[in-house]
């Protein structure tokens, strides 16, 4: 890998060496994109790391296990989009055998969009999102078949049966020691965790182990309980009774069923959650500068409801946009 390569080229090749390997430390694969970042000439903001990794496992490229330190590959999939007129998605592992069956393919039979991911500075770019424009289901399952690739209807609704709830963990020990130095504490008001004295009262905790890894955990009526990060967030948010979450219809004919999925930014969804919300469109959520919040595109209402209910929730309904009542939107 050079410098003189194109930087639209770095999730891409980055991918293939993932599909190659296989599975690996996830600490690695974070040093592993900053050093080939370099080599590409790219300059990285602080966690562009660990970003790609979010985004790469909630696009169904790879799965992470960050308490277990393990990253593997996800197997390559053709899945339909939700409501999106005759398009599937293909995700997954791409090895030098899949990029060549697909290659192949999109010159001889297959209706193939290939869409470059557009990075924001100091992003790391991640793979292009590869759609399959296809006329009925029967040509979708010949498509995978002669790809190589399992074909799976609808990713997205059939992860709303297997969203987990957001709820308390098992028991765990309170911090003590020289890692009660490190204490603290989510505040709700700000948005992030800020360091405290002490461990007192209930509410949602981060400190630094013996072995210096960050542990997260909930304080319930005097009792600490192993929980991760992003479910811990919305834990906080149901004692609190405050939402986080808003859904907005399409205003294109028959598309009021599905819309825009809007989670503020200092809450971002669990793995399972995102890659739900993901894998309706392919692409990964866009974020607004100004309102601090991720945006979710061709979400139907009844998984936003499903992933809102999971994490204690009550999503909050958007008006339609103008145009769906036949008006014109100036």
């Amino acid at each position: 890998m050079t410098g003189s390569m194109s930087s639209s080229e770095f999730g891409g090749i980055l991918l293939r060496w993932l599909s190659e390997s296989r599975s690996g430390r996830a600490s690695a694969l974070r040093d592993g994109i900053r050093s080939q970042a370099r080599a590409w000439g790219l300059e990285l903001k602080e966690y562009a790391d660990w970003v790609w990794m979010r985004n790469a496992a909630a696009l169904g490229f790879i799965d992470v296990d960050s308490r277990a330190d393990r990253w593997s590959v996800a197997p390559p999939v053709l899945t339909r989009l939700p409501h999106a007129d005759g398009l599937a998605l293909l995700t997954g592992a791409r090895t030098a055998r899949i990029s060549a069956r697909v290659e192949e393919a999109a010159q001889e039979w297959m209706e193939l969009i290939t869409v470059p991911h557009r990075p924001e500075a100091g992003e790391a770019p991640l793979p292009d999102t590869l759609l399959f424009q296809y006329e009925d289901l029967r040509t979708l399952q010949e498509a995978a078949e002669l790809l190589g690739v399992r074909y799976v209807p609808c990713a997205a609704l059939q992860m709303m049966e297997l969203l987990p709830q957001a709820a308390l963990g098992p028991e765990a020990a309170p911090p003590g020691g020289s890692t009660a130095n490190t204490l603290e504490k989510y505040d709700l008001r700000l948005q992030r965790f800020v360091p405290v004295e002490t461990d007192d009262e209930d509410g949602l905790y981060r400190w630094r182990g013996a072995d210096y890894a960050r542990l997260t955990r909930v304080r319930r009526n005097g009792v600490f309980h192993a929980v991760e990060r992003e479910t811990g967030v919305y834990l906080e948010l149901a004692r609190h009774r405050t939402g986080a979450m808003r859904w907005r219809p399409e205003s294109g004919k028959g598309r009021a069923g599905v819309g825009r999925l809007f989670v503020d930014r200092y809450a971002p969804l669990p793995a399972l959650h995102e890659r739900a919300a993901v894998l309706c469109s392919g692409f990964p959520p866009s974020v607004g500068k100004q309102t601090q919040i991720r945006a979710y595109d061709n979400v139907p209402r009844a998984l936003a409801e499903a992933i809102a209910a999971s994490l204690q929730q009550n999503l909050e309904i958007m008006p339609r946009p103008v145009a769906a009542t036949g008006g014109r939107t100036k």
